[in-house]
């Protein structure tokens, strides 16, 4: 699987996620924001950012970059999200677990390292 398809999978788990808890789900049109979709419950809206993360050989845990790809004329970069860009930083792995995180509890902006020793996952 591409780093593509691997994130639709993560994204059609958290709209199952949020929908089968009570949300109401709200999907943008384009890529162009640095959130993925808005959840709402109890009058709170919530933008949720969505990572698909691999497991790394080097690390115990699943590891996804906290970056947002940015193109620049013919250079490929990465931009950092900032404390404001999102609410929730949702995380789907490969080992099929979920992770949400809200993103000010965040400190560390370049890579990610999770798992149920250090987070509490969902259910």
């Amino acid at each position: 699987m591409n780093t593509k398809e691997r994130g639709d999978i993560a994204v059609g788990f958290a709209i199952s996620y949020y929908l089968a808890h009570g949300y109401e789900v709200c999907l943008p049109i384009g890529d162009k924001r640095s959130y993925d979709l808005i959840v709402e419950k109890d009058k709170t809206l919530s933008r949720v950012q969505i990572k698909y993360a691999g497991y790394s050989i080097k690390k115990i845990g699943a590891m996804l970059d906290c970056a947002l790809p940015a193109a620049t004329s013919h250079i490929a970069m990465q931009k950092k999200y900032s404390q404001n860009d999102f609410d929730i930083l949702f995380i789907y792995t490969a080992k099929a677990e979920c992770y949400i995180i809200p993103w000010k509890t965040v400190d560390i902006r370049n890579e990610l390292t999770v798992d149920a020793k250090n987070i509490e996952s969902i259910e």
